[in-house]
């Protein structure tokens, strides 16, 4: 889906429906989440002080804690960090995924897969 907004298609730019507008916004949206990657605590730290942080959560027996930024990376997309016992990482995705989903996300690419043996 691409909106024709440049000057030279500025008559075909006019003509766009919202729908289609929108439509490109969504999947703009949709394009800028990302996967966690795994950062160093500096780097979660210094997130962290760069705003006041929006929905930090933790979970003291499972002992992780996330955290997002207040601003918007595309549209409710925004930077979200989470800990996960000493390790630390960043990730893209909407702004009212819980702490649980943040989590289980992380966990689903990093934690060892298991193979069914006993």
């Amino acid at each position: 889906m691409h909106l024709l907004l440049t000057e030279s298609f500025a008559a075909s730019g006019m003509s766009a429906t919202c729908e289609a507008e929108r439509a490109y916004w969504l999947s703009r949206e949709k394009a800028a989440v990302s996967a966690p990657v795994e950062i160093d605590v500096v780097e979660f730290h210094e997130a962290a002080g760069l705003m006041y942080p929006m929905n930090w959560r933790h979970d003291t027996p499972q002992d992780t804690e996330t955290f997002m930024l207040a601003e918007m990376y595309c549209g409710n997309v925004t930077e979200i960090y989470a800990r996960c016992g000493r390790r630390y990482f960043r990730m893209r995705d909407y702004c009212n995924t819980n702490h649980a989903d943040i989590v289980r996300k992380v966990k689903e690419v990093f934690s060892p897969k298991t193979t069914g043996q006993k």
